[in-house]
């Protein structure tokens, strides 16, 4: 039987679903997206459940490999669920004991590891988070990224203090969930969307699923509120003063592949490849021929290990890398073959 089988209970579904979303290196494929959506959409309840067991299986996912170990036993002890591994960790509590096996394995999880309700949570360079707040909305949180919770029971706030976060928000029309930054606000009643907050203030949102309102606060005399409304697959980008493009189409997945530690490009130019690329590092990259900041790149890169990528770029120009003291440096080969009475010239 399928994982979305009639003949199984919403919550096995719903437990199903979310192991299967999060078996590392195993995308869904375009058939299973689709059935995916088809059962999401097919009853508000299994959106319900889905949520929580996501909410689970992350904070399961963040615990130490001990811990994780005594839950399984702990687990087996209070379910009657037979030990699994990590992948199906969701999968037998859900078998096991339906939505009260869940509620008492996250009640567990909240008790002794006090996921729920932090303040303020912080990644850094080169680490990425998820975090699950109060009310069950996922955050995953990309490097150097710093968010702070300011709910409550009536009130769904996240501050994007710094960095960049993908929120998987839990329908609620009642309480609308916002996002807030500096002059601006995000407002969503149940979606996915990326949000990245630059070092220069710009700020980027990209809508994965559903509908999001971002709304701007005008600054200075020559300045203005501003509104506006964007798809799933629609982009915005603005700044404190202002909006720097209308919303416009976009492939909102290659604005996520940092979660699978990918960064795609498409004809950018290299002086901003080395400033996405050094987020992930605490390698200092500096290009020192400015002729070669222009040049062009396009395609996906890893940001597991910069020291690789960067060695790829060679392939799209005449680009050098070199490595002193903790500073990695590009350079045009051309220029330094001259420069070295190579007879090559530029």
């Amino acid at each position: 039987m399928s994982i979305d089988d009639p003949d199984k209970d919403i919550h096995e579904q719903a437990a199903l679903w979310a192991g299967r979303m999060n078996e590392p290196g195993e995308p869904l494929s375009a058939a299973e997206q689709a059935r995916f959506q088809d059962w999401i959409l097919a009853d508000p309840r299994h959106e319900r459940a889905y949520r929580s067991f996501v909410g689970i299986s992350t904070m399961a996912a963040e615990l130490p490999a001990d811990t994780r170990a005594h839950l399984r036993l702990w687990a087996a002890e209070n379910t009657g669920a037979r030990a699994a591994s990590r992948r199906h960790f969701v999968k037998w509590g859900a078998l096991a004991a339906g939505v009260a096996g869940a509620v008492v394995l996250g009640g567990y999880l909240v008790k002794s590891q006090g996921l729920f309700g932090q303040s303020e949570v912080v990644t850094r360079t080169g680490e990425s988070r998820v975090v699950t707040f109060e009310e069950g909305s996922v955050a995953y949180l990309n490097t150097q990224t710093r968010v702070r919770w300011l709910g409550d029971k009536r009130d769904r706030r996240v501050v994007l203090l710094e960095g960049e976060a993908l929120f998987d928000v839990v329908h609620d029309e009642a309480r609308p969930f916002r996002v807030m930054l500096d002059g601006s606000e995000i407002q969503v009643l149940g979606t996915r969307f990326d949000v990245r907050r630059k070092a220069d203030g710009e700020v980027v949102v990209t809508v994965l699923e559903g509908t999001v309102q971002v709304r701007g606060y005008g600054s200075g005399a020559a300045s203005s509120d501003w509104t506006r409304t964007l798809q799933g697959n629609q982009a915005l980008t603005y700044l404190p003063i202002g909006l720097v493009e209308e919303p416009h189409e976009t492939v909102a997945l290659n604005a996520v592949k940092w979660r699978n530690g990918l960064v795609q490009f498409e004809n950018t130019p290299l002086s901003e490849v080395v400033e996405e690329l050094a987020r992930y590092t605490n390698l200092k990259i500096v290009i020192r021929d400015p002729s070669i900041a222009d040049v062009k790149i396009g395609g996906a890169l890893g940001t597991q290990d910069v020291r690789k990528s960067l060695e790829l770029l060679k392939q799209y120009g005449p680009v050098e890398i070199q490595e002193s003291d903790g500073v990695i440096t590009l350079e045009s080969m051309k220029k330094r073959d001259s420069g070295n009475g190579t007879g090559k010239q530029p």
